[in-house]
């Protein structure tokens, strides 16, 4: 046994104990219910896409009402694809608000297993979950 964490307030110490056979709590969380550990994967995929589509925009100084206007969709609708929780948006969705920033978007599909770090070292930082190195169509580039 080993001591893990000491806690101090109000005067008072508690020492917190945890067993080294012991699993981590998250473990044993993933353990007994498998389908709270694919819904937090897909947590981590939105809070990946809502931040790289987020940082987008502010790289180009655009609003969410800008960026809904040359997409085509509301406000409130850009505002939810931002969102760090909630439905992984379509890959069409994704592909409007990234034309309509002006933007890039990369896909890569292979029959091999991509190693993601190797995939990060070949392109930008954006390209962690491929949202950069399309060209935007023509259609929704901003009108000068």
């Amino acid at each position: 046994m080993h001591i893990a964490n000491v806690l101090c307030s109000a005067g008072m110490m508690e020492v917190l104990v945890v067993s080294e056979d012991r699993m981590p709590f998250q473990n044993q969380l993933r353990r007994a219910r498998p389908e709270l550990a694919e819904h937090q994967a897909k947590n981590v995929r939105k809070r990946g896409i809502a931040v790289r589509l987020r940082a987008l925009r502010d790289a180009k100084g655009l609003t969410q009402e800008e960026v809904a206007a040359a997409a085509g969709m509301t406000q409130s609708m850009i505002a939810r694809l931002e969102a760090l929780a909630g439905p992984v948006p379509s890959l069409e969705t994704i592909e409007r608000y990234v034309d309509a920033c002006g933007g890039h978007l990369a896909l890569l599909i292979s029959d091999k297993q991509i190693d993601s770090e190797r995939a990060r070292g070949r392109f930008s930082e954006e390209i962690e979950l491929g949202i950069e190195g399309r060209q935007p169509s023509q259609n929704s580039r901003k009108k000068a």
